[in-house]
């Protein structure tokens, strides 16, 4: 059985892609973000959080 990814139903015709520019700077994003630069400061903010609580568990259990 071969499957071709890149079949014509798949692919956005150009004059609809044109009208959803934005659409295209989504690609891959999750729902729970709106852009690219919110997703990183999501992620950066998770990990500081992260250092700081594995830090005060470091501290408590020393």
């Amino acid at each position: 059985m071969n499957i071709n990814e890149n079949s014509p139903e798949d692919r956005v015709p150009q004059d609809q892609s044109a009208q959803d520019g934005v659409a295209n700077d989504r690609d891959g994003l999750p729902p729970f973000v709106r852009s690219w630069k919110q997703l990183y400061q999501l992620l950066i903010g998770t990990l500081i959080l992260l250092i700081v609580l594995f830090y005060l568990f470091m501290k408590h259990f020393q």
